[in-house]
């Protein structure tokens, strides 16, 4: 069978045509598409796998190999697709998650129906630490933002492993008050700064937690629409738009479709303050 360059009727004179057509569509693909697919094929967290994630994981980091196998047999893994609910807000707390692949959201809705998104996960972060410390209902729900991994643990067992491993404990309550700390200061932002300034930071918060270094700056992929960062800091999609075209013009960002890319992080968190210090 003939290749794609062994038309005899044009006697390969169509080889430029396609060519160029490739590195065009390469091109707009670049521009408009992630740069890789994070996507998590279901049963993708096996016991292994479990074991090495939850071995790095702050809260299980100083115990030792035999213990964390034992942390392991507590655990099981759910296969979420992207958009799929883990939790509703208000749900009796009966477990904790940690998630193992992909990314997953935190949001709250107002009394006003306004969607409101905390926190957006990765790998190894726990969430509803406030359920160990007796609180009965999800404070918040939790969704996945991309084909996901989540390992669950349920209450009463994670409250056997924190009588049984100190340092757990320890490492338990930090990371609660962290969470407490992040709430506090998402809620004072909302309240308080301007929404250019609340854009721009949570563009900062972003990058600190899933950036990647590249030739053009700090690279952040993740199927983030302009309607989940408008609920991240509280505003409309529209006014996300607006002020990523502004920052777009002043070069501080690049965007496509799912990444963006802060091309110069200190010069985007000057911004931050000066537009705070002016509001």
């Amino acid at each position: 069978m003939p290749g794609i360059y062994d038309c005899r009727p044009c006697a390969g004179r169509c080889r430029g045509y396609v060519e160029k057509h490739r590195d065009r569509v390469m091109a707009r693909r670049k521009r408009t598409t992630p740069l890789r697919d994070g996507a998590v094929q279901p049963g993708h967290c096996s016991s292994e796998l479990r074991a090495r994630i939850l071995a790095d994981v702050p809260y299980f980091r100083d115990l030792s190999s035999d213990a964390l196998e034992a942390v392991n047999r507590h655990f099981r893994a759910f296969d979420y697709p992207g958009g799929a609910v883990i939790h509703h807000e208000g749900e009796p707390a009966e477990a904790l998650f940690l998630v193992a692949h992909g990314k997953v959201k935190l949001l709250q809705h107002s009394f006003s129906g306004t969607k409101v998104v905390f926190d957006l996960l990765s790998q190894g972060q726990l969430f509803v630490g406030l359920a160990v410390l007796g609180r009965r209902h999800y404070p918040l729900s939790a969704q996945a933002q991309t084909a996901c991994c989540v390992l669950a643990i349920t209450t009463a067992d994670f409250r056997h492993l924190l009588r049984s491993y100190p340092e757990v404990a320890l490492a338990t309550l930090d990371g609660v008050a962290r969470d407490l700390e992040a709430a506090h200061d998402t809620i004072r932002a909302i309240a308080t700064l301007p929404v250019e300034a609340r854009i721009a930071r949570a563009l900062l918060h972003l990058a600190d937690r899933f950036g990647e270094a590249d030739e053009g700056g700090l690279l952040i992929q993740s199927p983030l629409s302009q309607q989940d960062l408008a609920a991240m800091v509280s505003t409309t999609a529209e006014t996300v738009s607006r002020v990523m075209s502004g920052l777009r013009r002043s070069g501080h960002v690049e965007t496509g479709r799912q990444w963006v890319r802060i091309r110069d992080r200190a010069s985007l968190a000057g911004l931050a303050e000066e537009i705070d210090a002016g509001g």
